[in-house]
């Protein structure tokens, strides 16, 4: 016979079961909701397997959805997704020395070179707390040296890391770099291409990016210095004191087939340059005053001042002091104006080999002076 304790037993068990069974129907109906609307998500934006692959290895599409489509808008998403697919590995080699690691260098490191893929300083001496490497005598790290410290960085940096990347970008330790605008830029390009950007320069009929704004190579083209032109000193110069850094890497690649690519010209919509050879408040304020004469006679585009002088989507600035890499940090990644609302954007077209060759020819130069007999200081560099 059943008591009346029994019966308010069953009684609760009963409803603990029906309690539990509403959950659990609530639970699956929440989570059948979240995968359709993911799927349709996916059928909308076009993502497959294929796009799976461009993203890189360390985190998959799917756990990048599980983490941010909560957490951020449809059109912040795409964006963010975007972003993903187009990055590419960039190696940013900066050129530093012993009496400037703690002066420069370290700010560098905590600035805007987290951001690369993979960062090296390179120096005539080591520091293993920044991983600076020693790629030249303990003698040969002076400005007089830059020359050699270039092309034995490029060498260390082609030895070590060379099919690991497929971007490879030279600065100095006192230049600040956007590199998510550089990433835009060289999303309309292929590594496999023979290329090199920067802001470029012209001296002895001979066109070169300028070494202070900063320059970047393509795979190919640094598999071209190293295999081609290093060591070959009737093409690329020769280690030696005082030589003209950026002006003698100019003819190395284009002795080898390495297409110069001014960033004024680098993308279709925007004509304006993005890497510069001084600070930018030499190209905002007091107009061309500002400009040193050596830089409008070298110069190959026309140069602006004001707030039509630079691309919005500039890349490089020479003559950064650190609280200056500081200022920029907090400018560019931290302030907000409470009610601004950006256009939409979209990465470039990317350009095929055909185009990059029609509109970016080899230069002629086999007119310029026996480079062997070259070991002029630079001016005003």
């Amino acid at each position: 016979m059943t008591t009346a304790k029994g019966k308010t037993m069953t009684k609760f068990a009963w409803q603990l079961r029906s309690q539990l069974h509403l959950l659990t129907g609530f639970i699956a109906g929440f989570v059948c909701a979240f995968v359709l609307l993911l799927h349709i998500y996916d059928v909308r934006n076009g993502i497959n397997c294929s796009t799976t692959t461009a993203i890189s290895s360390s985190s998959s599409i799917r756990s990048f959805i599980g983490t941010s489509a909560a957490s951020m808008s449809l059109a912040q998403f795409e964006t963010e997704l975007q972003w993903k697919v187009a990055s590419a590995r960039v190696l940013c080699m900066v050129l530093t020395c012993p009496e400037y690691v703690e002066r420069y260098a370290q700010h560098v490191y905590a600035t805007w070179g987290r951001r690369c893929t993979k960062l090296v300083f390179v120096s005539s001496e080591d520091y293993e707390p920044l991983g600076v490497v020693q790629v030249v005598d303990a003698d040969g790290g002076s400005y007089d040296d830059l020359w050699n410290k270039t092309r034995e960085g490029f060498r260390h940096v082609w030895q070590e890391y060379g099919e690991e990347y497929d971007w490879f970008l030279k600065a100095d330790d006192d230049t600040y770099v956007i590199m998510e605008n550089l990433h835009h830029m060289l999303s309309a390009y292929d590594a496999n291409m023979p290329l090199y950007f920067g802001y470029q320069m012209r001296r002895y009929n001979v066109s070169y990016m300028s070494g202070g704004a900063s320059y970047v190579l393509s795979r190919e083209a640094l598999r071209r210095f190293m295999k081609q032109a290093y060591g070959f000193d009737q093409i690329c110069p020769e280690a030696r004191k005082m030589g003209i850094e950026d002006f003698y890497m100019g003819i190395c690649l284009q002795n080898v087939g390495v297409h110069l690519i001014d960033s004024t010209r680098a993308m279709a919509d925007d004509d304006k340059p993005k890497f510069f050879p001084l600070n930018v408040e030499s190209f905002l304020y007091n107009g061309n005053e500002s400009i040193p004469t050596w830089l409008h006679e070298m110069s190959v585009s026309e140069i602006d001042t004001g707030l039509n002088c630079c691309s919005n989507y500039s890349i490089a600035f020479h003559y950064t002091k650190p609280e200056r890499m500081y200022l920029y940090e907090f400018l560019l990644y931290h302030l907000r104006v409470f009610g601004k609302k950006w256009s939409a954007e979209q990465l470039p077209r990317r350009w095929t080999f055909s185009e990059m060759v029609e509109m970016f020819p080899l230069e002629n130069n086999s007119e310029i002076l026996d480079l062997r007999q070259m070991s002029e200081k630079p001016d005003n560099f």
